[in-house]
């Protein structure tokens, strides 16, 4: 009898043990994570005691605060659609999303290692988080997000020197202050108002040419030498077409990127050799994790391994020019244009600059720092003279500036099916001493030069005002 007892005490006091240790684990050692999943509410639920910080843009313009209303505390977001879907939502009914989700510990002022900290975090009284402070400038947002509406699409703006995000814009966008009223309508609405396009894959079509160029340099191949383009070119049994059939005639390396020519890069992109393409490639960050303040999908060559060891030659030559299976982010691309006027060198993507203490105490403030260097200082100055010509005397020629030389590349990518293609304008002004890159999407906008270069033009014009305004 008292055995019995016995086994039955020692198996109320292990099992005791056992969920006091698991209440330890996943209130304390596993909290971070917990709060960081978007379908964790605790988040939202906490700020019946703590008070959610501000987000800022880069010169102190309000994006999103808490009001304390007479029903109680309210998230409200000044600048409308302007900023969605980036910074998102924080609802009891809905959960969260965008930055309101992935920095909600920053935000709450949760974001701590200690662990004392932690447990003082679980029980803590009512207080106030962190503020963001981030790298956007909402002039430049506002010049982007006008360019855009209407469309559906992403614009994407970086400081090229130090990686800085200074417009981020995805359309269709939606209110988050009236997101539980108009939730049905939202979700309801075609091309995905919730979904960032500036972190979508899409086909890049011509742009691709910008990251052929470097296997063509890295191959050691003659840019000088002359090609004669007939308006198409036979590889391995399949047709490699000039859009619209147009023969540019006789071109060099300068012209070719500035004509577009796909025949030239098919030709000669499979002369450098599928080593040095699938080189140039990874070394400009497709097959990896972009690290960035937020998810952004990885960059593929092909649909079942984005950075494989091989591909068929008619894969291959597709590649050259951005079609085939080759997919990239908006968000991607902008930082490869950013790399070519930055000498080379692609810096680490920050949407975060600051984060401030409830006593405006600095905690975080972020460090320009290299990526990746997939070019030499020659190799992107061969590129950026190609891009130059682009735009006086090319494809690129509708996003010229009065006053600045630009530097850019047009892309008419097919997206399969019948839908009219991609429109994709990638550019850095001013060429000789780049301070703006800048990637832009029109989905089925039709030509690069037609839809999405005078997005570009005026984004640029903004910055290029806006530094002038500085001096």
């Amino acid at each position: 009898m008292n055995n019995g007892i016995r086994k039955i005490a020692l198996i109320m006091v292990f099992s005791f043990v056992f969920l006091s240790l698991g209440l330890v684990y996943w209130q304390v050692v596993k909290a971070d994570e917990m709060l960081d999943n978007p379908a964790n509410r605790r988040a939202v639920y906490l700020e019946e005691r703590i008070t959610r910080g501000g987000i800022f843009d880069r010169n102190g313009v309000v994006l999103a605060k808490t009001e304390q209303t007479a029903d109680g505390k309210v998230r409200t977001y000044p600048q409308g659609e302007m900023f969605e879907p980036l910074l998102g939502y924080a609802t009891v009914k809905y959960g969260s999303a965008g930055l309101e989700a992935t920095e909600a510990e920053t935000l709450l002022g949760m974001k701590n290692p200690s662990i004392l900290r932690r447990i003082q975090n679980a029980f803590e009284l009512q207080r106030t988080g962190n503020d963001l402070i981030l790298t956007l400038d909402s002039r430049l947002q506002e010049t982007a997000y006008q360019s855009l509406q209407g469309k559906t699409g992403a614009v994407v703006a970086i400081d090229p020197q130090n990686g800085d995000v200074l417009a981020l814009v995805s359309q269709p966008s939606y209110d988050a202050g009236a997101i539980e009223q108009d939730w049905d309508k939202i979700i309801a609405e075609e091309d995905s108002p919730l979904v960032n396009h500036a972190f979508s894959l899409f086909p890049p079509g011509s742009i691709m040419k910008v990251i052929t160029s470097a296997a063509i340099f890295q191959a050691g191949l003659d840019t000088t030498e002359l090609y004669d383009c007939e308006g198409s070119t036979v590889i391995n049994g399949q047709t490699i077409q000039e859009q619209n059939d147009k023969a540019h005639g006789w071109v060099n390396y300068d012209l070719a990127l500035a004509y577009s020519c796909n025949t030239y890069f098919a030709q000669y992109g499979i002369k450098a050799g599928v080593n040095h393409f699938l080189e140039a490639v990874s070394n400009f960050g497709f097959g990896r994790d972009i690290p960035f303040d937020q998810y952004v999908p990885i960059s593929s060559i092909t649909r079942d391994d984005p950075l494989p060891e091989n591909l068929s030659l008619n894969l291959f030559a597709e590649s050259t020019f951005g079609q085939g299976q080759v997919m990239v982010s908006p968000f991607h691309m902008a930082l490869i244009t950013a790399g070519v006027a930055n000498d080379g060198k692609i810096m680490v993507p920050h949407l975060i600059d600051s984060v401030l203490d409830s006593k405006q105490n600095s905690i975080y403030r972020r460090t320009p720092e290299v990526w990746l260097t997939p070019l030499s200082k020659e190799e992107a100055e061969k590129i950026t003279s190609g891009m130059v010509l682009a735009v006086n005397k090319g494809t690129a020629s509708p996003g010229a500036i009065s006053g600045a030389q630009i530097a850019a590349k047009t892309g008419s990518a097919e997206p399969g099916g019948d839908g009219d293609t991609h429109a994709w304008y990638i550019a850095f002004a001013p060429a000789e001493n780049p301070e703006i890159a800048v990637a832009v999407l029109v989905e089925h906008g039709g030509t690069g030069g037609g839809a999405a270069a005078p997005i570009a033009k005026a984004v640029i014009e903004k910055a290029l005002e806006l530094k002038e305004g500085e001096n």
